[in-house]
């Protein structure tokens, strides 16, 4: 394991880290933080997710109270994918609104909790959305974008 070494930072060094921002306001372990365009978004196993503006990181521009522990989430068109421990995934905008939760119906989604999951850019893909939980299996979803439908 290798560790910052303050004595042989340069000036340059130097500068950059006096303008880093600290986020220290979850109550448990932060278990993800992506970036979607000028935000950073961040989930905890406090069971929240936090949209944080770059501009203004002083507080969260919006807040999701879940029920329950939030794992490797990814980001796509304004769209925040977050997996939980209780084997759902729940869609939000960048806003904080709720759009969709997967699955839809009992028996199509993960049967363990869900782990990550992540966006497929490609517009031709039969699915933009991966999943992989602790069920050993990656589901892949079509969600519309437009309406958070899968």
């Amino acid at each position: 394991m290798e560790y910052l070494r303050l004595d042989r930072i340069s000036p340059l060094e130097s500068e950059f880290l006096s303008t880093l921002n600290t986020l220290s306001v979850f109550l448990c372990t932060v278990t993800s933080c992506v970036f979607a365009k000028d935000k950073i978004v961040s989930g905890s196993d406090d069971r929240t997710v936090k949209v944080w503006d770059l501009k203004n990181m002083r507080s969260p521009s919006a807040t999701m109270r879940l029920d329950s522990a939030v794992n490797k989430l990814s980001v796509s068109n304004n769209v925040i994918a977050i997996p939980h421990d209780n084997r759902h995934i729940r869609l939000y905008d960048l806003n904080g609104n709720r759009i969709a939760r997967l699955p839809r119906s009992n028996g199509q989604g993960h049967k363990r909790m869900v782990c990550c999951t992540a966006w497929c850019e490609d517009d031709n893909a039969p699915c933009n959305l991966f999943s992989a939980g602790f069920d050993r299996k990656v589901i892949g979803w079509n969600i519309d974008m437009q309406n958070g439908n899968s």
